[in-house]
């Protein structure tokens, strides 16, 4: 495999998963092969499909063995590239699939939000292993506790209660893969954060009773219910309950100044903007790319554009603020656009037992749009990030399969001169001849259109 690319996963006990060409390939192994057969023949699994809530299955059943194959998702995402409003759709989704399972004689097994991959704005549960039979008498457990309830509490809820309670940032999931335990928070909190509505159930109530100790703190064992319908009402109620938790922990949203940026930018007219618009707008119509990655799409005004002529769209930002605005839009819309909430000039990187359980973003996202937009994007990578023009070109050459997008933002601009903070002899000498000089070899240029706020727009192809 080559560097960036996941290994087979090896965590699940009933089979493993690895990336074969076009396909997402789960290999069952022989002691789960009849509950699995049993759950993916099933005509709520069927219908779970043609809804589009869960991955696509093909059952290759053949002497050497049991495989599901699944298409490939373009663009996976990790929950430490999610918006909130992200992990939100990915939790109801959960609490929902598992609802309607009871239902059916299922149940999900386990609930993190690495079981979800977004498809556009729409989140998909990829983990098909996750369901269970549901047996209404256990003998092993009480029949109205889900068993993943923990799990879910630690993945979903907890990270976005202290994304609103303490600001910690949901990149910080990357490191912690079983999400929080109640007793960490419980120290991280004031007391009148603890002693609030929302932490006291799901923090302050479990830090207390594992201080105390599980075997002291119950009094007795809960009781078990013979009545299969009795325990699916209260399992169903659990369920509600966890819903109406998640959504209290959404942090409210305030905006930010990227994510406000179109509303209160100055160095763009009314009619400057009506201009790059109506240009790229007529790139779009003219080029009819399948796929598009818009970087830097802040509110995402051009990856609507794109998702509207007809693409799929990728838009990649890093102000949380902008990239939660994006996501609500896009549902909102039901535009195919993915929302990644990530820095371009900081990606995302590969993570796991030796970092080989997710790969890095750039590797998810090179050469998998025919059209890249960097617009209004570069003179920040130069002058905040110190990356030389030659490098951000070599860069949007791998994850471009034909065409390019930039718009050139001369010395003389007010934003330029903002960021340059006195690096005169560093920047103060660039022209679009260095940016075109950066793109020999790599690229050639199609349209050139300057606006009348002297910023450039470039259209270039791959040599």
């Amino acid at each position: 495999m080559t560097s960036g690319t996941p290994t087979a996963t090896f965590r699940d006990p009933a089979g493993s998963l690895s990336l074969e060409g076009d396909f997402a390939v789960r290999t069952i192994h022989p002691a789960a092969r009849e509950k699995v057969l049993d759950f993916v023949s099933s005509e709520f699994c069927s219908r779970l499909q043609d809804r589009g809530d869960m991955v696509a299955i093909t059952i290759s059943d053949t002497p050497a063995g049991l495989r599901l194959l699944h298409p490939k998702v373009p663009v996976p995402t990790y929950p430490w590239e999610w918006t909130p409003s992200q992990w939100l759709a990915a939790a109801e989704l959960t609490l929902s699939l598992c609802t309607e399972a009871l239902t059916e004689g299922w149940v999900l097994k386990d609930a993190t939000p690495l079981n979800i991959l977004f498809v556009g704005s729409r989140p998909v549960l990829v983990d098909v292993l996750s369901f269970e039979p549901w047996d209404p008498a256990p003998r092993d457990h009480p029949s109205h506790i889900w068993l993943a309830y923990g799990q879910y509490v630690r993945t979903f809820l907890l990270p976005l209660l202290m994304n609103r309670m303490l600001s910690w940032p949901l990149e910080l999931s990357l490191f912690k893969r079983d999400g929080y335990e109640p007793v960490e928070l419980y120290k991280a909190l004031s007391w009148p954060q603890r002693l609030s509505r929302q932490a006291f159930w799901p923090v302050t109530l479990p830090a207390k009773l594992d201080k105390v100790g599980s075997s002291k703190a119950v009094a007795g064992q809960p009781l078990r219910h013979k009545s299969p319908d009795l325990a699916i009402d209260l399992l169903k109620r659990t369920l509600a309950n966890l819903r109406k938790h998640t959504r209290r922990a959404m942090p409210e949203y305030t905006g930010s100044e990227w994510a406000n940026y179109t509303a209160t930018l100055t160095h763009y007219t009314a009619q400057e903007s009506a201009q790059k618009l109506d240009w790229v707008r007529h790139v779009l119509e003219d080029l009819k790319p399948a796929r598009v990655l818009d970087i830097g799409a802040n509110s995402g005004i051009f990856s609507a554009l794109a998702a509207s002529s007809g693409a799929q769209v990728v838009a990649l930002e890093r102000d949380a603020a902008a990239a939660e605005s994006l996501y609500r839009m896009s549902r909102k819309s039901q535009l195919s656009i993915q929302t990644i909430h990530a820095d371009f000039a900081r990606p995302t990187p590969a993570v796991g037992w030796k970092n080989r359980e997710t790969s890095t973003l750039l590797h998810r996202l090179e050469a998998k749009s025919d059209l890249v937009l960097m617009l209004a994007v570069i003179h920040h990578l130069i002058l905040m990030e110190q990356i030389p023009i030659r490098s951000i070109i070599e860069l949007a050459h791998r994850l471009t399969g034909r065409y390019l997008v930039i718009e050139w933002v001369p010395v003389n601009d007010p934003m330029f001169q903002s960021l340059m903070r006195g690096r005169d002899s560093l920047y103060g000498c660039l022209t679009e001849d260095d940016l075109l000089t950066a793109c020999r070899g790599r690229f050639h240029t199609l349209r050139r259109q300057p606006l009348e706020n002297g910023r450039i727009l470039f259209l270039f192809a791959k040599d």
